[in-house]
């Protein structure tokens, strides 16, 4: 009897330790892999957001980022993925008026401010979204991405996304820490 309990506690013993084990080398991937997670988190973002019917008509969900840098080259890998219904296509950012064709634009360096800051950005139903460490400058994100400790986090301006006409669901604004 004594030795049955000795077998059975070293075998917890043994699956507590490969737990704890799996635990740590997931938190350790998730900390080194943040532009995965910034990628996961943007796509979710789409899954939650209604744009006008207009915009609505095509069957692609163009995601317009810069591709050379590592978070347009983590997001390019989800083309092809249905979200909402639609096609999820990752598109290198466009200039001037031909920002039209985006429904998403990630501001992650300077060229994507450039575009978000422009008159024809202004007023179109485009989804944007600063990831974590990025100085947005002046520009009117509606999602904001941000690392608060090891956890990724987001803050929703809900106001410039009604200006823009995008509708987000309830579900994403309850996860935000904050909305205005």
């Amino acid at each position: 009897m004594q030795a049955a309990r000795s077998v059975l506690s070293r075998t917890l013993a043994l699956a507590v330790v490969a737990a704890a084990s799996a635990c740590a080398r997931v938190s350790a991937y998730a900390q080194v892999d943040l532009y995965s997670l910034e990628a996961a988190y943007i796509y979710n973002f789409t899954e939650f957001t209604e744009w006008p019917a207009a915009r609505g008509e095509n069957a692609a969900l163009n995601v317009c980022v810069n591709p050379h840098t590592p978070l347009g080259t983590t997001l390019a890998k989800l083309s092809g993925r249905a979200v909402a219904g639609k096609t999820w296509s990752v598109k290198p950012i466009p200039d001037g008026a031909t920002l039209a064709v985006c429904n998403v634009l990630i501001v992650d360096d300077a060229s994507a401010s450039a575009a978000a800051k422009t008159a024809a950005a202004r007023d179109l139903p485009i989804l944007i979204v600063r990831p974590a460490d990025v100085d947005g400058g002046d520009v009117r994100n509606v999602v904001t991405l941000f690392r608060e400790g090891d956890r990724l986090r987001f803050d929703i301006d809900n106001t410039e996304a009604a200006r823009r006409h995008l509708a987000l669901s309830s579900k994403l604004l309850r996860l935000a820490r904050n909305v205005t």
